[in-house]
């Protein structure tokens, strides 16, 4: 693969250096890559491989250098306008924002001179996955990927956007062999056209077969480069840290199967894996080997309690019961899960807040913090691990992946240690830190530790286990051990039981999936659905109740709820939220109150200048929560109170009424159909169209969904967050001019409880609150339900106490309706195990 072409320049990084706070991450480093050649980056974590490319994409902004790409110079870079001049990126952790589909997400990814029509863009990606081999559904959300799913995602991504410049940071981390191989071949495609590939791994077998150039960062500096074909493995390993490395993995159990079993497994059986009897004997490394999907993280995850599982499981004889993870901890088995940060560790939390987590009893034995006694526990499950940080208060997300790895096997370690079950132990791990780790794990089995290592590389496998069990289609396929542990056996073995050639599968269009895209729309057929059961149920008791006089105010009250919830919306989609919308109402009343008494030019001067002070107020919001980096609920909270001291000075007492012309006139129906809730409705089926169907939508989406996955996708999040702002004003003022046509007059006190309807409008609408989704529609439906609620109690002649009752209890049905539903879509929606 290691393909010669014209040495001309394709990406050229010189001088770059990157400071952060106490670190310098670059130090003057220079980088030539040439086309059609494979330029691998490599490094222990830390060394600034990450950061060196992140300043090549524009995701990171660089101190001084320049970044040469398409014949231009830069100083920095845009992570969009990179795209556009050919270079795209698949990070180590995709660069996918969860909420978004994975069409969304793809086209977001492309440059925008690459991307299909909208109304041809599914058939497109299909085809474009089809023809890549993969079998995947436009639809399906990225939340519901695996980390090897979206990995493959972004890769096409990458691929679709046709570059001239491919950097792929730790590529094959998440994939299983046959998906490495497959993206070798489509690396060779590219090769073969020139394009150049720069490739970041801590995998020197993968350099030595596809790489023709090589250069290795240390501390942030450049400390070798040059031709691959140069340097013998060893070389590369002491070139990257710094030292001679007599061996990678530590000897043997001596004395190989002839030790006694301590831990037995007979018939166990779950989701996933079938009928599964083996043995681990102490002083060996158990090793659990198999094609992706095959059902051995699943069996894993059972021994450590995750999942339901039946069989017998034995250590030392005595039968555990496994039905929890706390039961396994109490039985003293471990489980150490592959994704450290999702799944295993606190991000935010220190290095001593992570090691004592599991154990707390023993580090607070009365209930009470005991930081003397944390600090002794923590030291101590540590030592000898070399984690690397000048104090154990630092966040473990500050740490390397070596060192979050340690920290993970650290914690293992506390308490009554008997089996520790470890998935993908050095995945992320640079290569000096992967030795201690295989000397830390082997020094546990030592001890008497039952040591189970889940790992897709073969290589570590043969060098680390002693005996190797390999499964295929949930089933134990074969038990290698002494001379038969080998990369070749392990591989073999895990492919033999497959009687086709098996292409790489990562998701089927499965109607459970899809449903996922629909979600926000089902909810607004519940709460239409809810809405005429309430009424028909309310005219049964009051037939007044569908009265056109009861009708028309019922419907024009909903177009306030309606605007102020998409208002909130907005802000919420982006991960905020505005806490002064109900004062941006008051305060568009009170200025429209002022112009009531004149002509309708008049008037019409007024609702300007209503609609001119919510677009001032958002964008202040949008400053202060973008410029400042002040909280959003604070930033909203000052302008609220700022707002109604505003309104208060201008109109100290209600006031303000409009003649009856303007009344007649803003009160106009349409079929029956106040004109204010058509322009409301109208609004909301625009915005929904914003959201869901174009790229200023994906925009709004991905940067509430995870504002540093967005800016890797080349969305400017702060220009989406002020964007947000600016609207939820506007529309907050719209509502005010829709609230005056209710009252005819202009009161400061009036709407100031909308912020709080507008915020139980979202929640019933099923838009979460934590950014990255909602449906105007779903929002429209919400705003008539509410106060089809308000004005049926009233009809139904119950006590103030008993509305509040009710109207709780219909709140609480449709926020809870999309719950059940999700909760529901994830236990049916669970990949199968098994598969081959």
């Amino acid at each position: 693969m290691k393909t010669s072409t014209n040495l001309s320049t394709a990406l050229a990084l010189t001088g770059i250096t990157k400071t952060y706070p106490g670190v310098r991450a670059l130090d003057d480093v220079s980088v030539s890559v040439a086309p059609g050649r494979v330029h691998a980056i490599l490094g222990e974590n830390g060394a600034g491989k990450s950061t060196l490319v992140g300043i090549a994409a524009g995701s990171v902004v660089p101190d001084s250098g320049t970044i040469g790409l398409a014949g231009q110079q830069f100083g920095r870079m845009r992570p969009s306008e990179a795209r556009e001049l050919g270079l795209a990126i698949v990070y180590q952790t995709p660069a996918l924002a969860p909420a978004l589909t994975v069409l969304d997400a793809v086209m977001l990814l492309l440059p925008e001179s690459k991307r299909p029509p909208r109304r041809s863009a599914a058939s497109w990606l299909t085809e474009h996955f089809t023809a890549l081999g993969l079998s995947i559904d436009p639809r399906a959300l990225v939340s519901a990927l695996s980390l090897r799913e979206a990995h493959l995602v972004e890769i096409a991504a990458a691929l679709a956007s046709e570059p001239s410049v491919l950097v792929l940071d730790e590529p094959t981390e998440a994939l299983g062999p046959e998906e490495t191989r497959w993206l070798f071949r489509m690396l060779g495609e590219l090769l073969e056209r020139g394009v150049a590939v720069v490739y970041i791994t801590h995998r020197i077998p993968e350099v030595i077969e596809i790489a023709s150039d090589l250069t290795v960062l240390r501390d942030g500096r450049v400390v070798g480069r040059g031709d691959v074909a140069d340097y013998s493995e060893d070389a590369i390993v002491e070139l990257i840290v710094g030292r001679s490395l007599e061996t990678t993995f530590p000897p043997k159990l001596d004395g190989g199967v002839d030790a006694p079993v301590a831990l037995a497994v007979e018939s166990l059986s779950g989701e996933g894996f079938d009928d599964i009897s083996l043995v681990a004997r102490r002083g060996e490394i158990l090793g659990v080997a198999g094609v992706e999907g095959n059902g051995q993280r699943e069996f894993l995850r059972s021994l450590g309690g995750h999942g339901s599982s039946s069989g017998i499981v034995a250590l030392e004889g005595v039968p555990l019961s496994l039905r929890s993870p706390r039961a396994a901890k109490r039985a003293g088995v471990v489980y150490l899960p592959g994704d450290r940060l999702g799944e295993a560790m606190f991000g935010k939390m220190s290095i001593r807040e992570n090691v004592v987590a599991p154990s707390l009893h023993e580090a607070m034995p009365v209930g009470v913090v005991e930081r003397r006694r944390e600090y002794s526990m923590t030291r101590s499950a540590i030592q000898g691990l070399a984690v690397k940080t000048p104090h154990l208060e630092v966040p473990v997300t500050a740490l390397s992946g070596g060192s979050q790895q340690k920290v993970l096997l650290a914690r293992a370690r506390l308490g009554d240690l008997r089996v520790l079950l470890v998935e993908d132990p050095t995945q992320g791990v640079d290569a000096g830190a992967r030795v201690e780790i295989y000397a830390f794990l082997r020094e546990l089995a030592a001890d008497g530790v039952v040591v189970v290592v889940l790992s897709t590389d073969a290589v570590e496998l043969e060098g680390l286990c002693d005996r190797v069990a390999v499964f295929s289609r949930g089933q134990l396929q074969a038990m290698l051990d002494g001379d038969a542990v080998t990369e070749r056996a392990i591989t073999g073995a895990a492919v033999l039981s497959t009687t086709h050639t098996r292409s790489t599968q990562v998701i089927e269009g499965t109607p459970k999936r899809r449903r996922n895209a629909i979600l926000a729309e089902s909810q607004a057929m519940v709460l239409v659905g809810l809405t005429v059961v309430l009424a028909a149920a309310t005219t049964l008791v009051a037939p007044a109740f569908v009265s056109p006089l009861n009708l028309g105010q019922l419907l024009a009250g909903a177009a306030v709820i309606i605007l102020v919830g998409l208002a909130q919306l907005l802000v919420v989609i982006t991960g905020g939220i505005d806490l002064s919308i109900g004062s941006v109402v008051a305060l568009a009343t009170v200025v429209i109150s002022f112009f009531g008494q004149g002509g309708p030019a008049y008037f019409a001067l007024g609702v300007l200048l209503a609609l001119l002070a919510g677009l001032v107020v958002g964008s202040v919001n949008g400053l202060l929560v973008t410029r400042l980096g002040l909280p959003p609920v604070i930033a909203t909270l000052v302008t609220s109170i700022a707002i109604v001291g505003a309104a208060q000075v201008l109109r100290p007492a209600p006031g303000g009424s409009a003649t009856g012309d303007i009344m007649t006139a803003i009160g106009t129906t349409i079929g029956g159909v106040p004109l204010v809730l058509v322009i409301a409705l109208a609004i909301a089926g625009t915005l929904w169209w914003v959201i869901q169907r174009t790229t200023l939508g994906r925009g709004l989406r991905a940067a509430g969904s995870d504002p540093v996955k967005a800016n890797r996708m080349g969305v400017v999040v702060p220009r989406m967050r002020f964007l947000a702002a600016v609207a939820a004003g506007v529309l907050a003022a719209i509502a005010g001019l829709i609230l005056y046509t209710r009252t005819g007059i202009g009161d400061p006190n009036t709407g100031q409880a909308l912020t709080l309807t507008s915020v139980t409008a979202i929640v019933i609408a099923g838009a979460s609150i934590f950014g990255g989704s909602g449906s105007a529609i779903a929002v429209a439906a919400a705003g008539l339900l509410l106060q089809s609620i308000t004005n049926s109690l009233s009809y139904l002649g119950l006590s103030l106490s008993w509305q509040y009752w009710v109207q709780g209890v219909f709140v609480i049905l449709a926020a809870l309706i999309p719950i059940i539903a999700r909760a529901h879509r994830a236990r049916s929606a669970a990949p199968p195990g098994g598969s081959s």
